[in-house]
């Protein structure tokens, strides 16, 4: 486009010249189709993200949140250093059930207290995490040291924690881990 003084004002040629550049109402319509087309596939990535983070919460929670060991343990070495009184005195599992018969759990014989190694001598009732449980005495056979050992039930969420724990708090060792369906806990 040349400029000439008979064409008119700067001004005027200027705004006509991009009036014709201007888009057809055809073309504006098929840019906002565009537009909206767009919002939408943003409106569908949030919705996927936060749907994303969701189970991702969930995930963690289920298999990695579980047992709060080390509150547990603390529970444990304050009952085992309180040096409380057995509600009742026997060596016998059953014995101890029939007298403990709030429990809403039987108490079992762990695998990993063989009976050629540990006497039990007694129970009581306690809590751990807020639940009842069963408090019993156990004595080493070749140490002759006395211990305490645990039991609760183990909710529903925490029953596909398999792993043991072994923490020191105010300096008693806690072992906790999962059997049969308890928690078990054992200081020494």
């Amino acid at each position: 486009m040349s400029f000439s003084a008979q064409d008119g004002s700067f001004k005027q040629l200027t705004r006509d010249y991009f009036q014709e550049l201007q888009l057809s109402k055809k073309q504006v319509n098929k840019l906002q189709g565009l537009a909206k087309s767009k919002q939408m596939d943003a409106s569908q990535w949030a919705w996927a993200s936060a749907v994303s983070c969701v189970l991702a919460v969930t995930i963690y929670l289920a298999f990695f949140a579980g047992i709060n060991y080390s509150a547990i343990s603390k529970e444990i070495a304050y009952n085992h250093n309180s040096q409380m009184q057995m509600e009742v005195m026997s060596s016998s599992i059953n014995d101890i059930q029939k007298h403990l018969n709030r429990l809403d759990f039987k108490l079992i014989q762990s695998q990993l207290l063989d009976k050629d190694k540990w006497e039990l001598m007694g129970g009581r009732y306690c809590s751990i995490d807020g639940r009842i449980a069963a408090q019993l005495k156990v004595r080493n056979r070749q140490s002759l040291q006395v211990h305490t050992f645990y039991q609760a039930k183990l909710p529903e969420e925490w029953l596909n924690i398999t792993k043991q724990k072994e923490l020191e708090v105010d300096g008693v060792k806690v072992k906790v881990w999962q059997e049969k369906g308890l928690l078990i806990g054992l200081a020494i």
